[in-house]
């Protein structure tokens, strides 16, 4: 299997440590099974794994259930058993040292103190290995580390961190797309092509042809939309994004399907039946905290636009999910009240 791909998030098993900053890089495991519905995974080599196809590359997803400081044995061992090639491993980690929200890609390098790492370069005996480091910031005032990074992400900081795992797995998909330069430059901020590159207006023409000339393709879509948003086009952009889920849909990909409908929503918030869309998705999945925060952003929509009859019907579709999200309730009682009066 050494064709084979393996990547490794590390956190701690346990639903105590479940949203802690420590656990970033199980959450982009957690993203990216529920993209390719890679279903339940099973339990091997002391990690909970994944197998499946991944931007057309035989993948492997781990999670060690060993905790954090003794992440390196289930990476060895899933490394030894299937005889995969280093250069095939990505490990996915937090990082105190990065500010919060920013991605850095990195083809090898030290532990920086992140104890999974170093338990990992202790197994393997090497450190030239990529890693995605995914930044949670240095903890305030005069806060332990440990503490810090056992502490959940919760508020706007966990809105912000579940945004910065889906970029996490787009930057995961390009490594396997495109290779280890290609995505350090995207995910890394850095240019990605040649000083005597084209003019964004011709890559739109050229882009445009190659998805007329295979409209089934993802790859020529995905680049149009990237070069349209660019260029501020963001209607036909959003429009690109509901094609290009139902091309997804057509193959049987609901996850990237509902990615890519999350991203036209982004652009367009009245697209309200794909908002529906999303928040069913996550519910037909068992993942109710996922659809009711989808519904109460519909209904935030809703309110915003003065239409508060249907804000409370999206507050009421969500309290059928969880009849006690406290922040459902309050806005149900309040939408009531103003009904009333």
């Amino acid at each position: 299997m050494a064709d084979k791909y393996l990547i490794v998030g590390l956190g701690n098993p346990g639903a105590k440590y479940a949203k802690n900053r420590h656990n970033v890089g199980w959450r982009v495991i957690d993203e990216l099974v529920q993209r390719y519905d890679l279903g339940k995974g099973r339990a091997e080599r002391r990690a909970r794994t994944w197998d499946g196809v991944i931007r057309g590359r035989r993948i492997k997803l781990a999670k060690p259930l060993t905790y954090m400081n003794r992440s390196g044995e289930p990476v060895r061992l899933l490394l030894d058993y299937y005889d995969l090639r280093l250069e095939h491993l990505m490990v996915i980690h937090d990082d105190l040292d990065i500010a919060f929200g920013v991605l850095k890609l990195r083809q090898a390098g030290g532990h920086g103190g992140q104890n999974g790492l170093r338990s990992i370069i202790r197994q393997l005996g090497r450190r030239d290995f990529a890693r995605l480091r995914f930044g949670i910031g240095r903890p305030p005032g005069k806060m332990s580390p440990v503490d810090f990074v056992l502490q959940d992400l919760a508020g706007d900081d966990g809105v912000r961190a579940q945004e910065t795992v889906g970029r996490a797995a787009d930057a995961i998909e390009m490594w396997l797309a495109e290779g280890i330069e290609q995505a350090m430059s995207a995910c890394n901020g850095g240019p990605r092509e040649p000083t005597s590159k084209i003019k964004p207006e011709e890559r739109l023409k050229i882009y445009r042809r190659a998805h007329e000339l295979a409209p089934s393709d993802p790859g020529p879509l995905s680049k149009l939309i990237s070069i349209q948003k660019k260029l501020g086009q963001l209607d036909e952009a959003a429009a690109n994004h509901l094609k290009l889920a139902d091309l997804y849909e057509a193959v049987g990909q609901s996850g990237l399907a509902r990615v890519e409908k999350e991203r036209a929503v982004a652009i367009q918030p009245h697209l309200v039946e794909t908002q529906r869309d999303i928040a069913e998705w996550h519910r037909r999945r068992n993942n109710p905290k996922k659809a009711v925060g989808r519904y109460l952003i519909l209904a935030g929509y809703h309110l915003e636009q003065g239409r508060a009859a249907a804000a409370l019907d999206a507050v009421e579709t969500a309290l059928e999910i969880n009849p006690q999200h406290p922040k459902a309730l309050a806005w149900h009682k309040s939408l009531r009240q103003d009904r009333v009066e």
